[in-house]
């Protein structure tokens, strides 16, 4: 079980690292355009959860 929650965290990340690259071109690279903050946010906080969950296991 906590395998495929590490799995589906792991494919999450890769989809928003791939929205966040989106998202940069779209907005020329303004790396402090609202929804590019939001989204690398976003990413920052699954990265943090997985960094957890590693630690604990």
């Amino acid at each position: 079980m906590l395998k495929t929650m590490n799995r589906s965290l792991d494919l999450e990340i890769e989809y928003l690292k791939s929205v966040l690259t989106y998202m940069a071109a779209q907005y020329k690279y303004e790396l402090n355009h609202p929804r590019v903050v939001e989204v690398s946010q976003q990413l920052d906080g699954l990265i943090v959860e997985q960094m957890k969950k590693r630690a604990a296991s």
